[in-house]
């Protein structure tokens, strides 16, 4: 798909990585995250446009990364061919890329160079797309539980987010069996009927045996879904814990290889597809994966950035913009879609219609 008409090559890619602190650390599965970094990308075009994007480094090299295996193959390019110019990065960085780090270095200037190219169209990536306006169903990262923080600490702070109006909120695991039994039995009987509740493992059971023994131990609270139980790879376990537990499944959070994805569906391991578009190498991917998804009637929702995926007529995921203690994305993010009555809008300004802080990310003085 070519988004603008052609004359205008990718004349460079520039990269700036910064590290914010978090007032507590976080305990995610078996990781326990100090800090959030983030690499931010900018794509300039020889016609003066360009584009923009970021992701969580997880603590990975990836401006490096970008600089050294990716914009190379990039740089010289037909920005007006997106998808053109994402075949030349992942068959140029191929025999070291394909999966992983690498295809998350592809994933950021790819999403570059479509907020570039609908820029230049002086038109919203989502009229580029064809995906419409409508309202995106949102869920709110509302919680993590940790040491330290009563059951109604965290009820409190989940309850009143709901109350704005999310379609889903979402809080991540205690390895606590008996505080998430009380956890999950408080918020199913005070968040709203019209609020779905999610528990993100974040991979943090070995197999499908220890995932069901615990989940025994949490009684039958009613969830939308439950997401990441195991390493996305083992589709076999995801699909026992859904056939056995009985709740719905949504696995696919920093997955790089879009056959992995493939194949939970496959599988009938998710009734939730999730697609991290920067992981799984970009929007040109992203879109062929959604595409696919719909075919068979798996739902799909976006992990982080929802800059990105409220253009993409998926299911957007956010933490609280005005403020919170788990990521600090919306302190240096300007503009990007609006949030009404709990879901995202998005905006109307050219391109994915966001910009950076430069006292974050100031590429004028890089």
């Amino acid at each position: 798909m070519t988004a603008t008409a052609a004359g205008a090559s990718v004349s460079s890619i520039d990269t700036i990585t910064a590290a914010l602190p978090l007032p507590e650390p976080l305990r995610l599965g078996a990781m326990t995250v100090h800090r959030r970094e983030y690499a931010a990308v900018r794509v300039a075009v020889g016609d003066g446009s360009h584009g923009l994007a970021y992701c969580l480094t997880r603590e990975a090299p990836m401006a490096e990364i970008v600089e050294r295996l990716v914009a190379p193959h990039a740089i010289g390019a037909d920005a007006a061919d997106v998808p053109a110019v994402w075949e030349r990065m992942l068959r140029g960085s191929a025999i070291v890329g394909r999966v992983g780090l690498v295809r998350r270095a592809i994933g950021l200037v790819d999403i570059a160079l479509w907020d570039a190219a609908a820029r230049r169209a002086g038109r919203p990536l989502w009229e580029v797309l064809g995906t419409g306006d409508a309202p995106r169903e949102t869920m709110l990262v509302a919680a993590y539980p940790r040491p330290g923080r009563s059951v109604a600490d965290v009820v409190d702070e989940v309850v009143t987010q709901a109350r704005e109006g999310w379609s889903l909120v979402k809080i991540s695991r205690s390895p606590d069996p008996a505080f998430m039994r009380e956890l999950l039995a408080v918020l199913n009987a005070e968040l709203p009927a019209s609020t779905g509740l999610v528990v993100d493992v974040g991979f943090g059971w070995r197999d499908a045996d220890d995932a069901l023994a615990e989940l025994r131990q949490w009684g039958e609270p009613r969830l939308a879904w439950l997401e990441d139980p195991l390493l996305p790879e083992d589709v076999a376990g995801c699909a026992r814990i859904r056939r056995e537990s009985g709740w719905p499944v949504s696995v696919g959070d920093e997955v790089t290889d879009p056959a992995v994805l493939r194949a939970l569906v496959e599988a009938d391991a998710v009734d939730v597809l999730r697609i991290d578009a920067v992981a799984v190498g970009g929007i040109t991917p992203t879109l062929e994966l959604i595409a696919w998804a719909e075919e068979r009637g798996t739902p799909v929702s976006g992990h982080v950035y929802p800059e990105v995926t409220a253009h993409l007529g998926i299911g957007v995921e956010t933490f609280n913009r005005a403020g919170n203690p788990y990521d600090p994305a919306s302190t240096f993010i300007v503009g990007g879609p609006s949030f009404d009555g709990g879901r995202a809008v998005p905006g109307r300004e050219p391109g994915l219609g966001f910009s950076f802080d430069p006292a974050v990310f100031d590429f004028a003085a890089h």
